[in-house]
């Protein structure tokens, strides 16, 4: 078996059928026919921008006027005045008014279609900026179950402890007093935590002799009842029971993060972990010109959970089939594998020393001691990575990334023929000696800046002042080699990456206290980990990442000025999240306008929650 992520060669095959196909279903030539081209005899440009600062995010730092784009390529970039000769009758020419544009933008971990459920219809709102208290979320919870059926799931999303007004954890008996007959079942912030009501424990089989499956918690009281608070692994024992989104809901909720997506100029993200629902979702979507951005996904388990042992691991290979895409948006490149859990007030990511208050947190594979879960995860890298398959591994504490890049070195020797690029999802604590054997093995690390701006302030309580400041180390992994992406781990927090870049560039953390100014890097090493970085690790960069003549014409236009004429940042870096986009650009096709009502009203209800629009103060990564 061997991974089949979109070629160069296919790229190009792909964009020039599709412009062709275009032209003929609609009586007229493509853009690059004889009669398009321009007064000189040059094959015209489907689209030209002009009038602004592009940043090629080449080799050389680039910073152009103008860029065209034909057949899906860029063809052309430079002066504005040289922009000309590839206008012709039919090209569509923007004027950018001195506004940036730059690569689209490449989220390196975002779940689509959770994204989309994580929005009304399908969950209520019960994020920090729609309701501030458990009183506030049993209210909402009540009003739901009022028109609800009778004993139908009440589902939300986004509850932050941290927020709420009582200071205490929230236990069943509040949620049991407004919706005794719906079982009720509310992810938080970061999918790590689940607060159920006493019918959704009843109906999970739940009681105080329920012992947790590996890697769970189920929080007890005083008298050793359980609370209604599920971490980890033990979120399953009532996920499991709740009805699964059908197939239509699904491709609906996709269709809302696709609009999210693009109007953040957002043109690719890896998708970390699909089922073979989700997967059929994602490939119908592409083969009928309806996946308006290209996502790069890894597998996960049928009921889109992620394995825990080897014989997991087994069977989602066993039912792979092919990897070659079908279509030019849509490409599978490897397996998901999730090490531990995350390293917040939860404390279950696996740390090298105990958190602030105790405990080390632990790995989420099996094994009766930490010996046998390190074995566990050794065994289920050597199968992915023997099947030819790009590994993606969830790893946020020091102990668990430690044991994910030994055993990346162990299947690699020092060498990746194959190009697969292994990768750590998260590394929050990924120390130099890790980064560097991660780099010696041709790895790469994916980051969360948006994360770290929002539980900076607070993790100096978890993990203590040193490691809360070293946390999300861009500094040091770019010194190790690594290739390092950015992403939005969305749905847990917006995939707003201008708050991303503000952070990466300040580390400053709400309240605008620095954490960790020793790990700031600069700004074109900070946009190229949004773009060049994010096409490496999608094993793409040498089709699309950057403007580079040849490239893919993926583009994302903000509203005002990034950067000056020599590429330096023209605002103050406090001010880059206040940057909107106006235009997004996928194959040199305009897919995203502010200007355009019917999109903007899209977008506007794709981020119609509160954790779309500004997420929650101390969210932390997904289901990751």
């Amino acid at each position: 078996m061997s991974a089949g992520p979109l070629s160069r060669r296919r790229f190009i095959q792909v964009a020039a059928t599709s412009v062709a196909g275009v032209a003929a279903a609609s009586g007229t030539q493509p853009a690059f026919a004889a009669d398009a081209s321009t007064r000189s005899g040059r094959e015209a440009a489907d689209l030209v921008l002009t009038g602004g600062q592009v940043l090629l995010m080449d080799c050389r730092s680039t910073v152009a006027e103008a860029i065209a784009i034909r057949g899906g390529v860029v063809v052309a970039a430079g002066r504005s005045a040289a922009m000309r000769r590839w206008i012709g009758r039919r090209t569509t020419v923007v004027d950018l008014r001195g506004r940036t544009a730059l690569p689209g933008i490449n989220d390196a971990h975002l779940h689509g279609i959770r994204t989309g459920l994580a929005l009304p219809p399908y969950n209520i709102d019960v994020g920090p900026a729609a309701v501030s208290s458990i009183a506030e979320i049993a209210q909402a919870v009540g009003a739901a179950a009022a028109t609800a059926a009778p004993g139908s799931w009440v589902r939300g999303k986004g509850w932050n402890q941290e927020e709420f007004a009582e200071g205490r954890p929230p236990t069943r008996q509040d949620l049991d007093a407004v919706a005794p007959d719906n079982p009720v079942a509310l992810l938080d912030w970061s999918n790590h935590q689940l607060w159920a009501n006493s019918r959704a424990l009843e109906l999970a089989g739940i009681t105080a002799t329920t012992e947790p499956p590996v890697g769970g918690v189920i929080v007890k009281d005083a008298a050793g009842e359980p609370t209604g608070l599920l971490f980890e692994t033990a979120m399953g024992l009532v996920t499991q029971r709740i009805p699964a989104f059908t197939r239509e809901e699904q491709t609906g909720a996709l269709e809302k993060n696709i609009a999210l997506a693009l109007s953040q100029g957002i043109t690719s993200y890896t998708e970390p972990g699909v089922g073979a629902l989700q997967r059929g979702i994602y490939e119908d979507l592409d083969a009928a010109g309806r996946l308006k951005l290209r996502v790069t996904a890894l597998l996960s388990r049928s009921d889109d959970t992620y394995p825990v042992n080897a014989e997991q691991v087994r069977e989602i290979l066993a039912g792979t089939g092919t990897t070659e895409p079908i279509g030019d948006r849509f490409s599978i490149s490897g397996v998901k594998l999730r090490a531990d859990g995350v390293p917040i007030a939860s404390r279950t990511a696996w740390m090298r020393e105990p958190y602030v208050g105790g405990g080390r947190g632990g790995m989420v594979t099996e094994g009766a001691t930490d010996e046998e879960k390190v074995a566990e995860l050794g065994r289920m890298i050597a199968l992915v990575h023997g099947a030819g398959l790009q590994i993606g591994t969830h790893a946020t504490g020091d102990a668990a990334i430690d044991a994910v890049s030994a055993a990346y070195a162990a299947v690699l020797g020092g060498h990746d023929p194959l190009g697969l690029r292994h990768y750590v999802i998260h590394g929050d604590f990924a120390w130099p000696e890790t980064l560097r054997e991660l780099a010696a093995n041709g790895c790469g690390i994916s980051f969360n800046p948006n994360i770290k701006h929002l539980i900076a302030d607070g993790q100096p309580e978890v993990v203590g002042d040193v490691r809360a400041a070293y946390q999300t180390p861009y500094a040091s992994a770019l010194r190790a080699g690594l290739n390092v992406t950015s992403s939005s781990d969305s749905p847990n927090v917006a995939p707003d990456w201008r708050q991303g870049l503000e952070t990466v560039l300040l580390r400053q953390g709400v309240s605008g206290e620095v954490s960790g100014p020793e790990q700031r890097i600069d700004l074109t090493a900070a946009l190229h980990t949004y773009t060049t970085a994010g096409a490496w690790q999608d094993r793409a960069d040498d089709w699309k990442g950057s403007l580079a003549d040849g490239m893919a014409g993926d583009v994302c236009v903000l509203d005002g000025r990034l950067v000056d004429d020599h590429g330096r940042l023209a605002v103050p870096a406090e001010e880059i999240s206040g940057l909107g986009v106006d235009l997004t650009v996928v194959g040199g096709n305009v897919v995203f306008s502010s200007e355009d009502a019917a999109q903007r009203h899209e977008a506007a209800a794709a981020s119609g929650a509160s954790w779309a629009t500004r997420p929650p103060a101390g969210s932390m990564c997904a289901h990751c």
